[in-house]
């Protein structure tokens, strides 16, 4: 037997246990971002059809946005109706309609959150993405 200094397994063994715990933690790690982020679906085959089912019912309901967004539309318009030089609430309004494409009715809203204040930067890019939309759809 050679006379060695060294300590340790050998290489052709500590080889296939550290692939082993490198692929057992990448499958891990895998699972939870899936879970974490929500994945219709992974790699492993499960999930799928019931997200895209739950997703699909409370996302149209008789052709009208969800009851989210009806809620989330009148809970700004109440707060704009209370404090109508709210410019945060008026932009948010605004970037509503313009998720919905409807840009002739966010161009005013982005107006006038600009009318109280003009350093609003999410009012100035909605405005302009506004006017974008309404051009090409005059195109």
């Amino acid at each position: 037997m050679p006379n060695s200094t060294s300590r340790g397994l050998p290489p052709r063994i500590y080889v296939p246990i550290v692939a082993l715990f490198a692929v057992l933690f990448l499958v891990v790690v895998g699972y939870f971002v899936a879970i974490g982020f929500g994945v219709a679906g992974s790699v492993f085959g499960r999930g799928g059809a019931p997200q895209a089912a739950a997703a699909g019912a409370a996302t149209s309901v008789e052709g009208g946005p969800p009851p989210a967004v009806v809620a989330q539309l009148q809970t700004l318009r109440k707060r704009i109706a209370e404090h109508p030089n709210d410019d945060v609430a008026i932009t948010q309004l605004g970037d509503m309609e313009l998720a919905a494409n409807r840009f002739a009715q966010a161009i005013p809203l982005y107006e006038r959150a600009l009318r109280v204040n003009p350093h609003n930067v999410a009012a100035q890019t909605g405005l302009a993405q506004a006017r974008a939309g309404l051009k090409a759809e005059g195109q």
